[in-house]
């Protein structure tokens, strides 16, 4: 299982990515409106953890618009990775006892 630092890293990493990219196409900020974390960004974080962890992370849990800050999208990031980890280890478990 992976630790929650190299996850929270790899979560990290991945926002400092996608600021990059924005900066280098002219998109370094956002409207008011819009918020920080959109729904784009949170399902390239899906696909990193899955990279980190090799457990697919369901885009149901990716909310609608995405995120108000970055603090809140890590929080809630690792929460639903460290839940799919452990369901992936369970139903292993159960597989091995069959």
């Amino acid at each position: 299982m992976i630790s929650d630092d190299d996850l929270k890293s790899a979560i990290e990493d991945e926002l400092n990515d996608l600021a990059n990219d924005a900066i280098l196409r002219g998109e370094a900020t956002h409207p008011d409106w819009q918020p920080e974390i959109d729904s784009h960004a949170v399902l390239s974080i899906c696909l990193r953890i899955e990279e980190e962890t090799g457990v697919p992370i369901s885009e149901d849990v990716v909310p609608v618009g995405g995120f108000a800050d970055r603090a809140e999208c890590v929080r809630e990031m690792m929460a639903h990775a460290k839940t799919a980890v452990l369901e992936a280890e369970n139903a292993q478990s159960k597989q091995e006892v069959h």
